[in-house]
């Protein structure tokens, strides 16, 4: 996985594809996770180290991918195949999902965030969002219901 690096202080992620909101002259950008020390069991930047060490012996030489599929042999896990696990654990956590889709998690996390307090800047900077983007005011920022209840 040559575009994650490990810091004493967390993990730095480039991100290598073009995305959204990639275009000639802009930069593309870096994803930081710091390390959450109060709280190891919920830190995602521990985490990823943890996956990539449980995984570094299935995983062929040749895949770069960073979530492998968990049957042999084992490979790049499809976007399909992260959109099912995905929806099965909102499945899981009483989320409906005819009503929410793998998809929903990318607008409860930001609205979320923006419910919470985030400097909007920090949600745009983290969701891939230039700074003059208006996506997550017309679209991302709005209430967030599960089991009825607004949140």
């Amino acid at each position: 996985m040559c575009n994650i690096s490990k810091t004493n202080t967390g993990l730095k992620i480039s991100i290598t594809d073009i995305i959204k909101t990639s275009a000639a002259g802009r930069e593309q950008p870096i994803l930081f996770l710091p390390y959450f020390i109060e709280n190891p069991n919920i830190c995602p930047a521990s985490t990823i180290n943890d996956y990539m060490d449980v995984t570094s012996q299935l995983r062929p030489v040749n895949i770069d991918n960073l979530i492998i599929s968990f049957k042999k042999p084992h490979k790049p896990a499809s976007s399909q195949t992260l959109s099912r696990w995905i929806k099965q654990t909102l499945a899981e956590s009483g989320v409906d999902v005819s009503v929410f889709s793998a998809h929903s998690t990318r607008h409860a996390a930001t609205s979320a965030a923006a419910a919470h307090g985030v400097c909007i800047d920090t949600i745009r900077k983290t969701a891939g969002w230039t700074s003059s983007s208006q996506t997550f005011a017309r679209f991302y920022n709005r209430p967030i219901c599960v089991f009825g209840i607004k949140y």
